[in-house]
């Protein structure tokens, strides 16, 4: 109670000092609707990481990038997804609105030493990265049969 005492006080249409909150929003969307499209929003991708048929298989979602616009990198058993989405509209016309944002996003998998760099793979379909990182023939598992005497 004593806390909203100095807030409640001051003549204002919101007594919780809301105001100033929404006025500085009105501001930033009249900014950035003002502006050149550019990266406004740092993404980030959803992603699955499973193990099947002896490699590792990550899946990302990735609405609305091409195959240009990814890049798979595999360094020491990290592999390391990163991708940039720039949305511009044709050339002569202007955005009047814009609801799928440009973005930007980095993702990494530590996979360890049991991968083999030779058998890796990336495609993008569908909205839908797949990468395919093959594991090494010494690190794969093995089951061993345990036998009575």
């Amino acid at each position: 109670m004593f806390a909203y005492r100095g807030l409640l006080d001051r003549p204002s249409r919101n007594p919780f000092g809301l105001d100033d909150l929404f006025r500085g929003f009105d501001q930033l969307f009249r900014e950035l609707q003002q502006e050149e499209p550019a990266i406004t929003s740092f993404g980030y991708a959803p992603s699955r990481l499973v193990e099947e048929d002896g490699r590792f298989v990550i899946r990302l979602e990735a609405p609305g990038l091409a195959e240009n616009d990814v890049k798979v990198n595999l360094n020491g058993g990290v592999l390391t997804v990163s991708a940039e989405r720039v949305v511009t509209p044709p050339e002569g016309y202007t955005a009047l609105r814009q609801e799928r944002a440009a973005t930007r996003f980095s993702r990494s998998y530590v996979l360890g030493d049991a991968i083999d760099p030779e058998k890796t793979a990336a495609e993008i379909k569908d909205g839908v990265l797949t990468v395919s990182v093959g594991k090494a023939e010494s690190r794969k598992r093995k089951s061993i049969t345990v036998k009575a005497s």
